[in-house]
């Protein structure tokens, strides 16, 4: 019989390991390679040999599409792109399919480049259309060409430090609370779903380790960003099964700091940003 090839962990569950073997001082031991059913995301093993053993589930909150547009746009726009002379931010929507439409982009940007357009969007603000004119047909096909890839705009980055990046990004609509009271919720919400179920069944098969759920919050849940940035802590708690030991709750758009559950209640863990150096945010800053 053809042995299955190994998987490799995925960015969210190889960035959810990371945080948790800092906090810690933990490293792998072992992790689900997709070979054996049943089997925690990571076991972790204290550094020095004594401490407390983990198996480590992963999972998320967040909405199909849009999970499956960030493994995309982390996967295709990780550094330079070849034939680019500047940075772009690019919004993308989850209906976008990042692999096919890498290289339409990339073509589209190129010629924006070489006739000096900076904005082309399908919203009025972020296009280079003057108000109150129309689009001249040459940039109409462009702007067709932009929604049927499906992102909604793309704006040039002029700096001396520009490297050729694309910066992807995605707008979402909310509101959120200057308060943590949306946190344990949203724990109790993920832990009462069938997803919730069977990870803390699979937790709880390691009786010898201490069972950690790590869960990501949608980039639409702006409550749980703004509050972790914000250093607010809630002062209740979740609803956790007796086999769950800990519990980690992050934001992708909050990478300084992330939520730690124990029995004693919630408390932020400080942890090293994964963000590149020069963030979206610094970029944007230096115009």
């Amino acid at each position: 019989m053809k042995q299955k090839k190994a998987v490799q962990p995925a960015p969210d569950e190889l960035r959810a390991e990371a945080v948790v073997n800092e906090v810690l001082g933990t490293r792998r031991f072992d992790y689900d390679d997709q070979a054996e059913p049943g089997k925690a995301d990571f076991l972790l093993d204290p550094l020095d040999g004594t401490g407390p053993k983990v198996a480590l589930e992963v999972s998320s909150t967040t909405d199909p599409d849009r999970q499956g547009l960030w493994k995309g746009l982390d996967r295709h726009y990780d550094g330079p792109i070849l034939g680019l002379q500047g940075d772009w931010t690019v919004q993308f929507t989850p209906g976008t399919h990042v692999k096919q439409s890498a290289m339409p982009l990339v073509e589209l940007l190129q010629h924006l480049e070489r006739e000096g357009i900076d904005r082309i969007g399908l919203a009025g603000w972020p296009d280079s259309t003057p108000p109150g004119r129309l689009p001249t047909p040459q940039h109409a096909e462009r702007l067709r060409k932009l929604a049927s890839l499906r992102i909604v705009s793309a704006e040039r980055i002029r700096s001396d430090k520009a490297s050729g990046r694309i910066f992807p990004f995605e707008v979402t609509g909310g509101i959120a609370r200057h308060t943590a009271d949306t946190i344990s919720p949203c724990i109790d919400a993920f832990l009462g779903s069938d997803q919730g179920v069977n990870k803390v069944k699979k937790l709880a098969r390691y009786t010898d380790r201490e069972g950690h759920l790590f869960v990501w919050a949608d980039r639409g849940q702006l409550d749980v960003t703004m509050a972790l940035r914000r250093g607010f802590v809630p002062a209740d708690s979740p609803d956790v099964p007796d086999s769950l030991h800990t519990i980690w709750f992050g934001s992708l758009d909050a990478d300084g700091s992330v939520y730690r559950w124990t029995r004693s209640g919630w408390s932020i863990a400080a942890i090293t940003p994964w963000a590149p150096a020069a963030s979206l945010t610094d970029v944007i800053a230096e115009r």
